[in-house]
């Protein structure tokens, strides 16, 4: 089998490969959407429309600009963490969580819930409300509940692909590594094997149930859960209603409780007291940290604009570097999917080659043994 190459090894056949996979990408989604051009016609009008008109409506169009902002956001931030068959960009850990934790942070040093826009919550600094209302764990879950959501669903969609991917194999009658590797592998007992196993078994026999189950959990086969899915043909709304369900309506409610309790008052205080008492030289640091974000929280007019902190700056480059990884493992992978693709066609056109061959040479003595008598 012919190796993929990859950005490290040949990057320049690597590129070329992933343009022919983009330009192929593109060509199917134009053919796909010229049936419906219709519609996208009119729901453009009606979008972009408004804009070029003045009026009492203005209004509204700039807050619809800024829920729809809002939400885009976060969904997109939702399929980066989980699309790419496994090398999705940890987006919970980057940018859900530490929004989270600083809402949280926020809520009990103003002892009121944070004044967010939507528009503006990528900003890093907001004012505390002028009067203190008093706030509880259930407060602050609900301020950021709708976003939690949000990510959720974004996560179940970025977890399309495979199925996607395995249900055209399907269709088309191609076979899929991934699970020729499980039947193969199926006598082994390491702990992972046996895992795929009862996932691939226990989704023939009831594909909802597993698949929402496999969501509910941070699961690494998961992408198994939607090949499999694909391969037997089941429904698409049974996988994707299961997935939403999963991760939107169950794995959502168990992260976002536990964040928020961990980053609360009494947590917080907890772990800075162990740390002064076990690692003293990094609770002095951490202290100034939570002194300075207090300081700024009560007057944000002693920071200027625009500045950062040494850490927000390290934070913002990790995350460059996380989002630069996650691009070069998208383009790898879906040039070792096209280099797989193109070498099982090669595979097929020689079989049926072959077999073409075999007939003909076979019509071929037959016709001379009948000459011959």
């Amino acid at each position: 089998m012919v190796e993929a190459p990859t950005l490290f090894t040949n990057p320049i056949k690597t590129l070329y490969l992933f343009t022919i996979v983009l330009f192929n990408y593109a060509k199917d989604a134009i053919k796909y959407l010229s049936k419906f051009w219709h519609i996208i016609g009119f729901l453009t009008l009606i979008i972009i429309a408004p804009r070029f008109v003045e009026g009492e409506h203005s209004e509204l169009v700039r807050q619809g600009d800024e829920i729809a902002y809002f939400m885009l956001y976060w969904l997109v931030l939702g399929i980066m963490s989980s699309v790419g068959l496994g090398t999705g960009l940890h987006t919970f850990v980057l940018y859900l969580g530490p929004h989270i934790a600083k809402t949280t942070i926020q809520a009990y040093e103003c002892n009121a819930l944070p004044l967010f826009v939507p528009s503006k919550y990528a900003t890093q600094y907001v004012e505390c409300p002028k009067e203190a209302t008093g706030i509880t764990i259930f407060d602050i879950i609900k301020q950021v509940y709708f976003e939690t959501v949000l990510f959720g669903i974004g996560t179940a969609i970025g977890e399309l692909p495979p199925y996607f991917v395995a249900r055209a194999a399907a269709l088309a009658n191609k076979k899929l590594e991934e699970l020729e590797e499980v039947l193969e592998k199926k006598d082994e007992n390491s702990f992972m094997q046996r895992m795929k196993l009862l996932i691939y078994n226990k989704l023939q026999k009831n594909a909802f149930l597993t698949v929402m189950l496999c969501a509910s959990i941070p699961n690494p086969l998961f992408d198994l859960a939607g090949i499999t899915c694909g391969h037997f043909l089941i429904s698409f709304w049974t996988f994707f209603g299961a997935t939403v369900l999963g991760k939107a309506f169950i794995k959502m409610h168990i992260q976002l409780p536990m964040t928020v309790f961990v980053f609360s008052q009494e947590p917080v205080k907890a772990l800075l007291n162990l740390i002064q008492k076990y690692i003293p030289f990094i609770y002095q640091f951490l202290s100034d940290l939570l002194d300075k974000q207090r300081k700024q929280l009560r007057d944000p007019s002693l920071f200027k604009e625009g500045t950062k902190p040494l850490l927000a700056q390290l934070w913002d480059y990790f995350i460059i570097l996380m989002i630069g990884f996650f691009m070069i493992s998208i383009v790898n992978s879906l040039v070792a999917q096209y280099v797989t693709e193109q070498e099982q066609e090669k595979k097929k056109s020689k079989q049926h080659h072959h077999h073409s061959n075999k007939h003909h040479t076979g019509d071929h003595k037959t016709s001379k043994k009948a000459k011959s008598s």
